[in-house]
């Protein structure tokens, strides 16, 4: 173990029930009752050290990692241009939401959710197919918490991302800007303040020029004839041909600036601590973003250390409500986090492959939040953007479908592992909270009450949705 690891043990406090329940709420997927006693008393320390010791994929025992496999097996050929789009981006959902549910390493897969917003990409006919997205996955979860800089590398010639943003058309002649404006705006740099100009970006697109990628193969290929191998200059550099290296010397261009750090800590506290009150991260800086992007900065761009100092920082630590640091979690999010912790699954194994209206792909539909399909390339809303009256109508009848999947999936005498109805101690940890506020309790209470004759099946099913759908669980 580093020293420095040992000398941050030393001095963290221990961990409350409340930490345990936010940290993993936040970066887990959510908290089982096992765990709030497990890391109750901890040091803090140790219970992020925990989250983060995700091991490379290809040091696991078995080394190889089923994704590729699996998007061979099942997310491609001509059965999914027979069957059409949809039917497989739900297939697909289902199988991550069930990783997500199961991992052994659950930041990882919370990390590969926080990058597939980030490098929103989604699955078109005739491509990028399923099986690209799902090989996508796997690039997100590779690199997830490694290197920024390799990361960008990778999913800059990941073919999936060559074309929902036209990489593959992009040729000295005739050069497609799409991936280079996003490389630059949503990607590394951001808008606030825009330090790019349209000359930067189109310079960057002739950098990028001669990318293609095999549907066959879903291999990237560098294609020579095709690259534009006159001088070019981005964001005030420049320089001459350097073939199939060059897009990686634009992304270095763009990491160099003081912009990106602080780009790419504001996307990762957003989406694990808190919305900062503006997004002027020079004029109005925020402390949590500050910290964060002096780490990766100061690392190299190590996204595990970025997370370290996330995590252990006293702003996402004390989610003070009237700080504003407290974010509505995500519809993903929400589902793969209930299934965890009531103990179903999202993927059974005899769902019908499609339901038109029922089902939890369709649910989180509703909610506005599909894997495999964002509304566009800058990805999905953020804590209060999610709330309205359909969706938060769509997030209490999750409830009643998590519900629903129990009963379809245990015998009738497993029924009774769920909390007796009026267990209230019970049911928080089920939930993984550490407590319930006193107006959930008393909502609770109030239905427990009016519901006294009710057979003790429909009061849990009761008690279950109230739960699902409260402030308690909705806001971390």
């Amino acid at each position: 173990m580093p020293v420095s690891t040992l000398a941050s043990l030393v001095e963290s406090p221990v961990a409350t029930r409340q930490d345990v329940s936010r940290l993993f709420a936040r970066a887990a997927f959510g908290a089982t009752a096992e765990d709030l006693d497990t890391w109750e008393g901890r040091p803090y320390a140790e219970v992020v050290d925990h989250l983060l010791n995700v091991p490379a994929l290809d040091e696991r025992t078995p080394a190889a990692d089923e994704g590729e496999r699996i998007a061979l097996e099942n997310f491609g050929g001509e059965d999914i241009l027979i069957r059409g789009l949809m039917p497989g981006i739900e297939q697909a959902g289902r199988w991550w939401l069930e990783r997500m549910r199961t991992t052994e390493y659950p930041l990882e897969e919370r990390m590969a959710l926080l990058w597939h917003d980030h490098f929103a990409t989604g699955a078109l006919l005739p491509y990028p197919d399923v099986r690209m997205m799902v090989l996508q996955n796997q690039t997100l979860r590779r690199h997830g918490l490694g290197n920024f800089r390799s990361f960008v590398e990778a999913i800059t010639v990941d073919p999936a991302m060559l074309y929902w943003l036209n990489g593959v058309e992009n040729a000295q002649g005739a050069p497609n800007e799409n991936y280079a404006r996003e490389l630059l705006e949503l990607f590394t740099l951001g808008v606030i303040p825009q330090i790019y100009t349209e000359q930067d970006i189109r310079e960057a697109a002739r950098a990028l020029t001669g990318w293609t990628a095999s549907p066959s193969t879903m291999q990237p290929s560098f294609q020579a004839g095709r690259h534009d191998t006159r001088e070019k200059t981005v964001l005030g550099v420049t320089f001459g041909n350097l073939g199939d290296q060059e897009y990686k010397k634009v992304i270095d261009i763009a990491l160099a600036r003081d912009e990106s750090p602080k780009f790419v800590a504001y996307k990762m506290v957003i989406n694990f601590a808190y919305m900062p009150p503006t997004g002027d991260l020079f004029q109005d800086p925020d402390p949590l973003v500050d910290k964060v992007a002096a780490t990766l900065r100061q690392s190299n761009w190590d996204l595990k250390e970025g997370m370290r100092t996330l995590l252990m920082a006293d702003e996402f630590r004390y989610a003070d409500p009237a700080a504003a640091r407290q974010i509505v979690r995500q519809p993903i999010d929400l589902v793969a986090s209930l299934c965890k912790q009531i103990g179903v699954s999202a993927n059974p194994a005899d769902t019908p492959f499609i339901s038109l209206s029922t089902g939890v792909i369709p649910l989180l539909s509703r909610m506005g939040q599909v894997p495999f399909d964002p509304p566009n390339v800058g990805g999905w809303p953020v804590s209060k953007e999610w709330l309205s009256p359909v969706t938060t109508l769509a997030r209490y009848d999750w409830g009643v479908t998590c519900y629903n999947l129990w009963v379809s999936q245990f015998s009738p005498q497993l029924l009774s592992e769920l909390p007796d109805s009026d267990d209230l101690d019970g049911w928080t940890a089920k939930f993984g909270l550490a407590e319930l506020s006193g107006n959930t309790k008393t909502l609770v209470n109030e239905y427990l009450a009016a519901r006294g004759g009710a057979a003790e099946s429909e009061r849990r099913a009761g008690v279950l949705i109230l739960l699902a759908s409260s402030p308690d669980w909705m806001v971390m």
